[in-house]
Formats: C-alpha cells, structure tokens, sequence
C-alpha cells in the first residue's frame, strides 16, 4: 500500500540519522590501553636504538612530496546527483590501462595492495606470462575464509583524464586468478602515487593533473550492476555480504584504444 510504503521510507530515514542529543564531544570517562610485555619487550639498550632509527626518518627540514603544492578540496558543488543513500554505492572509474579502457575500476582506499584480474589481462589481449614477477605475499578476505596468492605482479600504465587533462603513473599490480565483478582493484599504493583523494559521497575523485585538478565521476549504472555481481559472487563463495569480495584487496581517448 502506497501510504505504509511511505511510512517504512519515513522510518528507514529517521533511522539514518544521529539520535538527539547524541552530536556533542564526548568527554572520556576511561581510557582502554594495550597489553605489551613478554619475550618481544624491548630492552632499555633496544628501545633507545629504535627511537633512534623513528628520529633518523623524520629530516629536520621535511621533503615536499610530487604534486603536493596542488590544493584539493571539495565542497557542496561537486555533488553531481542526489540519491537516497549516498552511502550504497562504490566508486567505480574508467581509467586507461595499457592502452585499454577499463569500465569497471574499483577505487578502494581501504585496499592495501593494487589488484589486476587475470580474466581482465585475457580481455585486453595482454599475454604478460613472461612478464610477471613472482609473487609469494598472500591475501586475505578474498576467498571466503581462505588466504590467495596472486600469480605474480606487474607494472603497467595508469591514466585518468582527456587529452586536454590527464595524469599517468605506472602502477604495479598483484595479478589474481579468480573472478570478480570489476576489471582491476586500485587501493592505497595506486592513489598514493596519484596523490588522489575519493570522497565516496559525492562519488569523486580528484588528483593534480597536467593543466590542473581532475574531477573524475563515478558511474551510478556501473556501480550498480557491480554490486549486483558481486551479490551473485559472494552468495557462490559463502561470503558474508558483497564486500566481502574486497576487503584486504583491498571522457575522450586516443583512437586504437581498446574498450572492455
């Protein structure tokens, strides 16, 4: 009935927001500490040579990282849509990896590691078997319960933006062995190096270009059919919700590109 569905939306809403009385600062009242000892417990003679080494990678007079001396901000008008639950959908992108448009790119800043399916090498008609750097550093949370290797890693060209506006880096990448609903992963080593910043509200994200700010859109359609396949992938793995898929693993081209 028209009238109770929007008395269930009604309530879905209310239930979104913070309870009243509960947005002021939080004023401590214990203070919960950590468990150290044992057989690792430095010596004083230990402990004064490792705060020696923390000292001796902090310069007295800090280096300017590449392309920090470009501001990135967001405000109220980089919301580009409006939907009810900005909160749903993943930041999903395009970028060009060497030389193919990749439609389904996951950004998760919460992914240690940079990740290329295999599948997607096969699509982009890459043979990189001589290529690949072996791999022995496991992760987790891909496979339900289970560690994976990776089949080796490779480094390979990375680029956002248009002619006119653009930003490429050479990225390396743990090649994975099993299917996934994106093309590739790229986690906190890739924005890093982009020196991008997500906002996964407004489902942007931005880096300094070669003529100033990128401002890269997130694709609702994609993002959505996505999810959807990761739904499906995660129900055939026993895995406990969709983002179980990538927990640890965390618009104009030159012709000839190819499109996947």
């Amino acid at each position: 009935h028209p009238l109770e569905e929007e008395k269930m939306k009604n309530k879905e809403d209310d239930e979104d927001q913070d309870p009243p009385n509960q947005q002021g600062f939080q004023q401590p009242a214990q203070v919960v500490n950590i468990i150290f000892g044992g057989e690792s417990s430095f010596s004083r003679h230990a402990q004064k040579l490792a705060w020696c080494e923390i000292l001796s990678l902090e310069p007295a007079i800090p280096r300017p990282l590449k392309h920090s001396e470009v501001p990135i901000t967001f405000s109220r008008e980089d919301q580009w849509t409006s939907f009810s639950e900005p909160r749903k959908f993943p930041l999903v992108l395009d970028p060009v990896v060497a030389g193919s448009r990749l439609t389904r790119v996951l950004i998760d800043g919460g992914s240690g590691l940079n990740l290329l399916f295999a599948s997607t090498l096969k699509k982009m008609g890459l043979d990189l078997s001589d290529k690949l750097t072996p791999s022995k550093a496991p992760f987790y949370g891909i496979v339900s319960g289970n560690s994976t290797t990776p089949i080796g890693t490779v480094s390979l060209p990375v680029t956002f933006g248009t002619k006119e506006n653009y930003r490429t880096e050479h990225i390396k990448f743990e090649v994975a062995n099993f299917e996934s609903s994106y093309h590739a992963i790229l986690g906190r080593p890739a924005l890093a190096k982009f020196m991008a910043v997500p906002h996964y509200v407004y489902l942007l994200l931005k880096m300094p270009g070669k003529s100033g700010v990128l401002s890269l859109h997130g694709d609702l359609q994609k993002s959505y059919e996505c999810e959807k396949e990761a739904i499906t992938y995660a129900s055939s793995n026993r895995l406990p919700d969709a983002s179980g898929e990538v927990l640890a693993a965390n618009s104009s081209l030159n012709q000839g590109w190819k499109f996947l």
